[in-house]
């Protein structure tokens, strides 16, 4: 059987699916297949590596750091992000929380960021290369609109995946996976509207009309990609996994305290559903 691994993006929300992965890995289910988008794969790559708390000790010593966020970065002439990222993807696994890259290239499956390409307004599902110390794969699925500015792999630019696919279990099931376990970031029931910043999207975006487009598109997507979910979920294909309560954690909280309750939030409720968890795998 080949497992996959979904993981849906959501910024801060996602630590929840930290507190996921580290207990899948204390039980030693280790995916064939991890794919997700935005924050989803950022993280889920210490997952790959096997490293249990990593990212836990990134979000209690370092998702508060003026260093990590804030809107002074955007006035930095090199960075023009929120988010610092030569500190959030050199530093802290260069150094301050080391990155495990052995064991990172040690992992026989595939591991894939969804990334939405900005000319074409289209979904595109990157391999990830082991030996890419500045996760540049990561930064384009994580390049929020307004927050990041698009990040160029090869010869195109690219965005936050989450536009276009924010739940990639579809590209996990053609590539052949089998079974999929798949960690959400909001409650079950949940119901995207239309993104409120569409007019300043819109006109910062102008030059690149199918991306506006896709932005435009991005509720009515996610929200029947979600139905779809759940009809594979009840056929047996799917476990999914929803924080029962997201408590209004917005996307960029940086709070510890707050962050790594709903980590350990996620940790303890993965270990409520384990058996179930076992059971679907067996």
């Amino acid at each position: 059987m080949k497992l996959g691994l979904v993981l849906e993006g959501g910024a801060s929300r996602t630590v929840f699916s930290c507190g996921i992965m580290d207990s899948l890995l204390k039980y030693n289910i280790l995916a064939d297949y991890v794919i997700g988008a935005s924050a989803g794969i950022s993280y889920g790559v210490s997952y790959c590596a096997e490293q249990i708390g990593r990212n836990r000790r990134i979000i209690a010593e370092y998702m508060d750091d003026t260093r990590y966020m804030g809107i002074r970065h955007f006035f930095d002439k090199n960075n023009k992000c929120y988010y610092n990222l030569e500190f959030v993807y050199k530093t802290i696994p260069g150094g301050l929380v080391p990155f495990d890259f052995d064991k990172y290239r040690d992992f026989k499956g595939n591991i894939i960021a969804a990334v939405t390409r900005l000319d074409t307004g289209e979904a595109e599902h990157l391999e990830l290369p082991r030996d890419d110390s500045a996760f540049l794969g990561l930064q384009a699925s994580c390049a929020l609109p307004l927050l990041f500015k698009p990040i160029k792999i090869g010869n195109y630019y690219y965005m936050d995946g989450g536009i276009v696919d924010s739940i990639p279990f579809e590209k996990a099931l053609a590539d052949g996976c089998d079974k999929i376990i798949v960690i959400l970031t909001r409650e079950r029931g949940y119901i995207k509207k239309r993104e409120a910043a569409i007019g300043l999207i819109s006109a910062c975006y102008r030059r690149y009309p199918k991306f506006v487009a896709a932005v435009k598109r991005r509720h009515d997507k996610y929200n029947s990609d979600i139905k779809k979910l759940f009809k594979y979920e009840r056929e047996g294909r799917a476990f999914v996994i929803c924080p029962p309560d997201t408590h209004g954690i917005k996307r960029t909280e940086r709070k510890p305290g707050i962050l790594l309750q709903f980590h350990d939030e996620g940790y303890i409720y993965a270990e409520s559903v384990m058996d179930k968890i076992k059971s679907f795998l067996e």
